[in-house]
């Protein structure tokens, strides 16, 4: 027995991306950056020649997730498959840490999104106050969370000065580091997650239309075969433009949809996680992504469904076409075999006709053989001139006897 190839890599996957031991107060921006065709190497050097920047101690591995941390700084970072997360913590302090411009020039790739958090012990003051510190007079959401470990707040606005939203974490004294720890990570995810699940928005609406303007022709082609208004020919033409069409608009819309749906599910499986307890007169965050995003969602599902059913459509469309082909195929096969038929019985009833004509040639030739048989044998004697007469008085019974055998020969054909 020996180890599997893969071994190894499905072992260590489970903890790819571990949960860190964090306590407040501590505050950490988090940005989610698209590759836009970077490479992963690229990306790679760049984040680590940042934790350089940042004295802070170099991953032992040379590519892939990694954490590290010194007295004042962490930085997380986590690659994924179309963008990867940087998150920096600043340790013992309530200021939210920042990217230096020639630090967010050195990273590749476009910037999607950020939050800033901030995780402060909560010493049981009435949080007013806070809340109006940091979201002025914006409605804000929240809740209690993990059984009431903890309490999140948050306006989800992004602010002009940071171009990040923030979010207010009040840990209680029985949240332990590795609770405050998941806690943060799942704030991060949920607002990267909301912000890559709406990505497929814009392309939902740009095609939209698109698939509506085929489904109305596709609905045109359909009456036009029940009404048999064109030639089929015509038709499948037709339908193969749309179905064309309809893969072009697969191609350009089918993974960023389907990759939305995986978003949003990834989202609200982030939010199920927090566990959230409603706090008196602020909706939770669960209800604001209910509410906000929840049509969003269906927009993209729908787009999705709608070209799935329409290429469908265009399938059954062009059964229908086929089917239609096939009945005048059998019309035509149908026509051709009745004229062959046709033709067949004035054959047979030519024949017909013509049996006369055969048996008195075929009464000709047996008459005169038999006559110069008989003179051969006989020559020119008493006899042969009888016998002569003989056969001329049975030449009618021979007539009627080969038609008798010609119309017994020819019965089986003429039943056919």
């Amino acid at each position: 027995m020996h180890d599997h190839s893969l071994r190894d890599q499905i072992v260590a996957e489970v903890h790819a991306r571990p949960f860190h031991k964090l306590s407040g107060p501590l505050a950490l921006c988090h940005q989610a950056i698209l590759y836009e065709g970077v490479a992963e190497e690229a990306v790679n050097r760049s984040v680590r020649q940042l934790a350089s920047l940042k004295s802070l101690p170099l991953p032992q591995n040379s590519e892939g997730f990694f954490f590290t941390r010194n007295d004042r700084w962490a930085l997380r970072f986590e690659p994924h498959g179309e963008f990867y997360s940087l998150t920096l913590y600043a340790l013992a302090t309530t200021e939210p840490p920042a990217f230096t411009d020639e630090e967010r020039e050195q990273l590749p790739g476009a910037y999607l999104c950020g939050v800033e958090v901030i995780c402060q012990p909560d010493v049981g003051t009435d949080p007013e106050p806070l809340l109006e510190q940091h979201f002025n007079d914006h409605q804000v959401s929240g809740s209690s969370v993990m059984g009431a470990a903890g309490q999140v707040f948050t306006d989800f606005r992004e602010r002009s000065d940071s171009r990040m939203s923030r979010v207010l974490v009040l840990q209680q004294p029985k949240m332990i580091d590795y609770r405050c720890g998941r806690l943060l990570q799942r704030i991060c995810e949920i607002d990267t997650y909301r912000h890559m699940a709406l990505l497929g928005l814009p392309l939902s609406n740009e095609v939209m239309p698109e698939v509506t303007a085929l489904d109305q022709a596709l609905a045109e082609t359909v009456a036009s075969i029940a009404e048999a208004r064109r030639e089929p020919a015509e038709l499948i033409h037709q339908l193969m433009q749309q179905a064309a069409r309809v893969e072009d608009l697969s191609a350009r819309s089918a993974n960023r949809l389907a990759a939305s749906e995986a978003y949003f599910a990834l989202m609200y499986s982030r939010i199920e996680e927090l566990r959230e307890e409603r706090l008196e007169g602020i909706q939770t965050i669960e209800q604001f992504m209910d509410r906000r995003l929840d049509p969003a969602r269906r927009t993209c599902k729908a787009t999705g469904e709608r070209i799935e059913r329409l290429s469908k459509r265009i399938a059954r469309s062009t059964d229908l076409v086929r089917s239609q082909v096939d009945l005048s195929i059998e019309g035509q096969n149908k026509d051709l075999l009745e004229g062959l038929n046709k033709r067949a019985r004035r054959q047979i009833r030519m024949q017909a006709k013509l049996e006369s004509f055969t048996v008195i040639v075929v009464t000709y030739y047996a008459f005169d053989l038999i006559d110069r048989t008989l003179r051969n044998i006989l020559g020119d004697t008493e006899l042969e001139r009888q016998l002569s007469l003989g056969l001329s008085l049975l030449v009618p019974l021979l007539a009627v006897g080969l038609f008798w055998y010609l119309r017994r020969l020819l019965k089986g054909y003429d039943e056919e």
